[in-house]
């Protein structure tokens, strides 16, 4: 599995004090909430040696709008040209002042609110706080109503694994932009976590989905061995880490492992250290011998940590066949458009990675030719003429990813 030479996407802890009550909370310091916080002053020290070279930074937490200087955070942040997701619950101390503080950045930020059902039973039986659902999706209409970008993040639970459906038609109603659906990660957690068979249902349900203007994925990989899907390998410590509270490198917010520290260690350090190395290591070894390796990554390595048998429960036996569960729609590249990169190219090792917004695409060195002449000047025709039918490939690639624009 290829790692890039830097991290490209970040997630930030802000603040581990949250308004819900998940005990199936991703936040891994959510048992104790400890004051930890840090001012927006000490947060800019310490992110501006590694925000040049980021992407996409996810302001999470807890609750990160909680964080008294949160808009001064955000405001830093966006400052670097990358573009921000705000990882919420939806539920604002004030939904007004917060909602025309963000019309400000509406164009380089967008709402990742979570919602974890279809109704306020499932929703709160995970959110363990009576009210929640109504007020986050009164706080999405009012997002909407603003023009703000909006997806919703489902975790998959005992409680609603049978509303996938309900989730997706809920979402179009209010108007987002899509709806990410979640495994649980963490420590078992009865009578919140779906049993086998509901989690292999819930999928099912998923994949069977109507294609819809409604963006639905998968926020977490599922592995293939439990079930075929759509979902892809995860990025931590391979394109994706987390800075905590204090300043503190982890590889994804699920996982304990603690790498470094940012004031002792540079990013760079951190990521190439013997640590990261081990932990990106931890995947057993007959996951690298699956034919869907290269596919989900062997599944969640933050989860093995979290559980005591030290293993996915999702894994099951590798692969020794693989077919994708939907063939990719390869569409009709408009002839006479003249496509124009729109992403960050950075070389590594193996080639070179395309950062759009959000998105990490490995490409071989051979393929620079193909990207360089991506220029506003040739249209797909001539650049079909030109580079032939792998060139073609890659250039349909990259125009159904958004990476390439017309000019």
């Amino acid at each position: 599995m290829l790692s890039l030479s830097v991290p490209a996407v970040y997630t930030l802890e802000l603040t581990s004090a949250c308004n819900n009550h998940c005990p199936g909370c991703s936040n891994i310091y959510a048992a104790s909430r400890p004051p930890a916080l840090k001012t927006a002053k000490e947060w800019a020290d310490l992110l501006s040696p590694i925000l040049s070279e980021a992407v996409q930074v996810r302001l999470s937490g807890g609750e990160p709008t909680l964080h008294p200087e949160f808009f001064d955070i955000l405001s830093y942040v966006v400052s670097f040209g990358v573009h921000v997701t705000v990882f919420t619950n939806g539920r604002w101390r004030d939904p007004e002042r917060f909602i025309n503080s963000m019309r400000g950045w509406r164009d380089t930020a967008g709402l990742l609110i979570s919602l974890h059902g279809a109704t306020a039973a499932s929703h709160e039986a995970f959110t363990q706080t009576p009210g929640s659902f109504q007020e986050t999706l009164a706080n999405v209409r009012l997002a909407i109503a603003n023009h703000i970008n909006v997806m919703l993040s489902t975790i998959i639970t005992h409680h609603s694994w049978n509303e996938i459906q309900a989730v997706v038609d809920l979402a179009q109603q209010l108007g987002v932009q899509g709806v990410a659906f979640n495994r649980y990660i963490g420590a078992p957690l009865p009578g919140i976590e779906p049993a086998v068979a509901e989690m292999q249902r819930a999928l099912k349900a998923i994949q069977e989905l109507a294609p819809t203007d409604l963006r639905v994925r998968y926020g977490i990989g599922i592995p293939q061995c439990f079930a075929l899907n759509d979902s892809e390998g995860c990025l931590a410590g391979v394109a994706s880490v987390t800075i905590d509270p204090w300043g503190q490198v982890r590889p994804c917010n699920h996982s304990p492992t603690i790498i470094g520290s940012l004031y002792e260690h540079s990013m760079y350090d951190l990521w190439h250290s013997d640590k990261m190395n081990a932990w990106r290591a931890l995947m057993p070894t007959e996951c690298t011998t699956c034919a869907a390796y290269s596919v989900c990554h062997g599944g969640c390595r933050a989860v093995q940590e979290l559980r005591a048998d030290g293993r996915d429960p999702l894994r099951g036996a590798p692969l020794s066949e693989y077919t994708p569960v939907r063939e990719v729609e390869v569409k009709e590249l408009p002839a006479n458009v003249r496509p124009r990169r729109h992403f960050r190219m950075r070389k590594e090792d193996f080639g070179y990675a395309l950062l759009g917004q959000g998105q990490v695409i490995p490409v071989a060195h051979e393929a620079l030719p193909v990207l360089e002449a991506c220029d506003g000047v040739a249209s797909f025709a001539q650049l079909a003429e030109r580079f032939g039918q792998p060139g073609l490939d890659l250039l349909g690639e990259l125009w159904e990813s958004g990476l390439l624009q017309a000019a």
